[in-house]
This record gives structure tokens, C-alpha cells and sequence, in this order.
């Protein structure tokens, strides 16, 4: 996961693709009202009038102010669940639009011509990518954005990944430390978590009476199913949520979609499987 120095470091490496941010600004100076009520940075421009684009960290901080992004004691960044839950919206509306509709939004975006807005998406000066995070930001905030900001704010977010859907209150597992969890502890209950993800939610509203529920001596754990190809081959599981029940490293029972805290303790109150028993 992105720390904020590492997005510090690959300032360098946006330049390549800053041209539609450039541009964007420099067109947009005119046609994008201002919040005047709120402390955004302004368009610095040159003599000529071209927009330069905000500083990468100007726009960092502005997207951590907005709750777009949440930086984690540990230094690491990801965007919020309420942002992606916005950002999911659009990008099920853009990424598979007909390019006509595409190119529609482009020109409603940049205030250009049809003809102009063609140019940026065939050379990817302007992705779908982009618009997504473009509107999904814009619906976010509900408020005018000064237009390089707004476009530094797309660079940066499309960088970083969603918060982890695993509950901060269980130890998070990934492919490549779920083995030696199930293995070190002879009694162990992995939990599989997906973003977007309703009943999940309704699992995590559980999730303190269920771990009261379950016995004091089974290690219990949490792993994003999304990001965990490995594990969900391994385990045969690809459905969350999913409570995956461990003897002594064997797998010993699955149950999957929301289930009450009892229903999850007793996983452990039942006869061990004889898989688990001849172990």
C-alpha cells in the first residue's frame, strides 16, 4: 500500500501524463466556478495564461482534508469506503459506456469540441480512468473545485488502493502469511472480506458479539478475498463473507453469506471433521 512519501517520490513520473491536467486547467479557467468560501488552491498561471497544475502534495492533503483519503497510523494511504462506495457508481457507468458517450462527457467535462475531445481520448491524454475519478470526486465534495487541484486530486487517487475490507478488530492476513497463521495456531478461524460488499457489513456490525461467541482459544482472522488468489484457490472458497474453519492447518468447514455469532461458534462446538481428527 502507498505511504505518503512514496507518492511524494513518483512526482516525477505524473509529468508524462499531466498533459490533460494542464489542459484541463488551462481550459477550464473560465467555464469552472470557484468555492471562494473555502481555502482551495488557485490556478497559478504565467504570463501567456497557461495553468500550471497544483503540487501533487497540495492536492494529497486537500483529498486527506475531504475524506477522500485516510492516512493510517503506519503511513499508509488508502480511500475511504464512503468515497469508493461514490467512485463504484461511476466507474459502473463509464468503463463499459460506448465511446460516444465518452467522448460526450469529455467535451461536457473540458468545455471543448467533439473533435478536440476524440484527440485526448484516442492519445490518452484523457482516460475513463480519469473520468471516473474526476466526476466521482466532483459528486463527492458537492462543492466547486479549483480546477488544478481538481485535476492533481485525479492523479493521485487513481494511485492508491480502498481501505482494506477487513475489521481493524481481527489480525489481517494476505497470500502470502495465511499459511503460516493456519499452521501456527492449532484452533483457527479465517474470515474472507470483500469491498462492496452488503452482508459484510452486516457481518462487521456482529463482529464484537461474534468474537465474545467464539471460544477463547481459536485464532481468529480476516483476509480480502479479492486480493487473495492464492488463498481462495487454496481453500476453494470465492464468496465472501466466508468463515473457514482450521484444525491443526487442515481446513475443516466452510460456511458462507452472513451468519449470526452462534452460528459461527458453533462451527466449534461440533464433531472436528475426519479429515481434522486424523491429523
Amino acid at each position: 500500500m502507498d505511504t505518503h512519501a512514496d507518492l511524494h517520490t513518483r512526482t516525477c513520473t505524473w509529468c508524462a501524463r499531466d498533459e490533460w491536467g494542464k489542459r484541463m486547467t488551462a481550459e477550464s479557467n473560465d467555464t469552472h466556478s470557484v468555492d471562494t468560501d473555502t481555502d482551495h488552491d488557485h490556478i497559478d498561471t504565467d504570463a501567456t495564461g497557461t495553468a500550471e497544475l497544483a503540487e501533487p502534495e497540495a492536492a494529497l492533503n486537500r483529498l486527506i482534508q475531504l475524506d477522500i483519503l485516510v492516512e493510517n497510523d503506519d503511513g499508509t494511504l488508502a480511500t475511504t469506503t464512503e468515497y469508493e462506495d461514490i467512485r463504484r457508481i461511476y466507474h459502473d457507468t463509464y468503463m463499459d459506456a460506448p465511446r460516444e458517450r465518452i467522448v460526450t462527457t469529455i467535451t461536457d467535462i473540458f468545455d471543448v469540441e467533439e473533435s478536440d475531445a476524440i484527440t485526448r481520448l484516442e492519445e490518452d491524454i484523457v482516460s475513463r480512468a480519469d473520468i471516473v475519478s474526476y466526476l466521482a470526486i466532483d459528486s463527492y465534495t458537492d462543492r466547486a473545485l479549483d480546477p488544478a487541484t481538481h485535476a492533481m486530486m485525479v492523479e493521485v487517487v487513481k494511485r492508491i488502493d480502498p481501505e482494506s475490507p477487513v475489521p481493524d478488530a481481527i489480525t489481517e492476513l494476505t497470500d502470502e502469511s495465511y499459511d503460516s497463521f493456519i499452521t501456527e495456531h492449532s484452533d483457527a478461524l479465517v474470515t474472507v472480506w470483500k469491498r462492496r460488499c452488503d452482508p459484510c457489513r452486516a457481518v462487521k456490525s456482529d463482529l464484537d458479539t461474534m468474537l465474545e461467541a467464539i471460544p477463547s482459544d481459536v485464532a481468529v482472522a480476516g483476509i480480502d478475498g479479492e486480493n487473495a488468489p492464492s488463498f481462495r484457490h487454496k481453500s476453494e472458497v470465492s464468496t465472501a463473507p466466508a468463515f473457514i474453519q482450521y484444525k491443526n492447518g487442515e481446513q475443516c468447514s466452510v460456511k458462507t453469506g452472513r451468519q449470526s455469532p452462534d452460528a459461527v461458534a458453533n462451527m466449534f462446538d461440533d464433531v472436528w471433521c475426519m479429515r481434522c481428527e486424523g491429523s
